[in-house]
């Protein structure tokens, strides 16, 4: 059964300062400093909670420790002293809370700044530019849902969600879980999943995420709707450009189906597939040679046919796959999040149906990008790309450039050759982090 895909990644994420564009460096710089960054790393978290069971507030040590952020949190922390309390109410939950710190044993700053980057990578500059503005509260988690950061009350709805966008009152918040450590050094592994398989799946999910936030259509009311919904309409009910945009793109993947299977597609999967299990048992020997050459003859075959019908052909993954393989799960993955199947998505109301699966599709291109790549996203998905990149970014650069005086593009971001060519020999010469794929 198709399914989404978290472990594949179309790059490998920057993690050290100088391998991040400067410009991106300085955002990860500043959502760190901003305090607004939640870690729990299995046994370590940066932050700590008070609150009751049905309303709780999180503070991280930098909160309520960093002299810049002291009176915004005293602020916060006043809403949870009862007015009779007075002065001491307030002193003893600022006690309380710091007592709390030591136990929660804090993130390394190391590891804190790690996550920033991968996190600031996994977005458009422009939505993480809004995060900042808005204050908004991002959680990481290294376990393999979002339980462990979340209020006991929200446990039952919510906990079992890889990650959440939440939309309350009192504002928003993201929610990413990793599914392991995705900078585990060592041997001894917690999950199966530590090093990259955690690293790509934070991506993938602070992806998706950081893409609901986006959708959000802001105004200087607040938060007003989605993007991908009808403004226009009383009821949930989807962007009809958007809508129009799904069904379209449905269309497209069920033709690049039929496109790669007529060029070839099934006899290279066979191939594939008999060449692995030599692989596996027979490496080397004259079975495995032969099934290299079919290989060969079968993948030339289908790029051959893939070039006359200008069909993508080269998918650059990590971790590396087959081509055949690579076009397979490619279109399952594509096909499967223009649709995703889950009790969650459903609803009585077909037209509120189609709207959460809308919501979920116009979310997950920047997602499917971490994943194949753009080409191969605008190539499946030309009509919803269109509309997160023509009229999602868009309203998220002119929100973010209206808050943010130092507010940097895209194209702040792009790296020349030089630099890309120095990014490459240092990762080739220094020591290979264990995380890497």
């Amino acid at each position: 059964m198709a399914t989404n895909l978290y472990h594949l990644l179309a790059f490998l994420p920057a993690t050290e300062a100088w391998e991040m564009p400067p410009a991106l460096e300085a955002l990860a710089q500043a959502l760190v400093s901003s305090g607004k960054l939640r870690i729990n790393a299995e046994h370590e978290r940066n932050f700590v909670r008070y609150g009751s069971a049905v309303n709780d507030l999180t503070f991280t040590a930098r909160e309520l420790t960093d002299p810049q952020l002291g009176d915004a949190t005293r602020a916060r922390v006043a809403r949870l002293v009862a007015p009779a309390m007075g002065a001491q109410g307030l002193a003893d939950i600022w006690d309380h809370l710091r007592r709390e710190l030591k136990k929660a044993r804090g993130v390394a700053a190391e590891k804190e700044i790690k996550v920033a980057r991968v996190l600031v990578q996994s977005a458009h500059p422009a939505v993480i530019h809004l995060l900042l503005s808005s204050g908004t509260e991002i959680f990481v988690s290294y376990f393999h849902n979002v339980a462990d950061l979340m209020a006991v009350h929200a446990w039952q709805t919510h906990g079992t969600s890889s990650g959440l966008q939440a939309t309350e009152g009192e504002g928003t918040a993201v929610y990413v879980s990793a599914g392991g450590d995705p900078f585990f050094e060592g041997t001894q592994k917690t999950y199966a999943t530590d090093g990259f398989p955690a690293l790509a799946r934070m991506v993938v999910i602070a992806g998706q995420e950081l893409g609901h936030f986006a959708d959000l259509r802001r105004s200087a009311a607040g938060i007003t709707g989605r993007h991908s919904t009808d403004a226009h309409h009383s009821r949930l009910r989807a962007n009809p450009i958007a809508a129009a945009g799904r069904l379209a793109d449905m269309r497209r993947v069920a033709e690049l189906t039929h496109a790669y299977q007529a060029a070839g597609l099934a006899r290279l999967r066979r191939t594939e597939t008999r060449l692995a299990f030599y692989h596996a048992r027979l490496r080397y020997s004259p079975p495995w040679l032969l099934a290299q050459v079919w290989r060969f003859t079968r993948q030339a075959q289908l790029i051959h046919n893939c070039k006359r019908q200008k069909l993508l052909h080269h998918f650059n993954t990590l971790p590396r796959l087959y081509l055949g393989d690579a076009i397979e799960q490619y279109l399952a993955d594509m096909g499967f999040n223009l649709a995703p199947d889950a009790e969650v998505y459903r609803n009585p109301d077909p037209l509120v149906e189609e709207a959460i699966a809308v919501i979920e599709a116009v979310a997950r291109v920047p997602q499917q990008e971490h994943k194949w790549g753009r080409a191969a996203v605008q190539a499946a998905w030309p009509e919803l790309h269109r509309f997160y990149y023509g009229t999602v970014i868009p309203a998220c650069e002119a929100a973010a450039r209206t808050h943010t005086p130092d507010f940097i593009g895209n194209k702040d971001i792009i790296i020349n050759s030089i630099q890309k060519l120095v990014i490459s020999l240092r990762r080739r010469i220094r020591p290979r982090p264990a995380y890497y794929p």
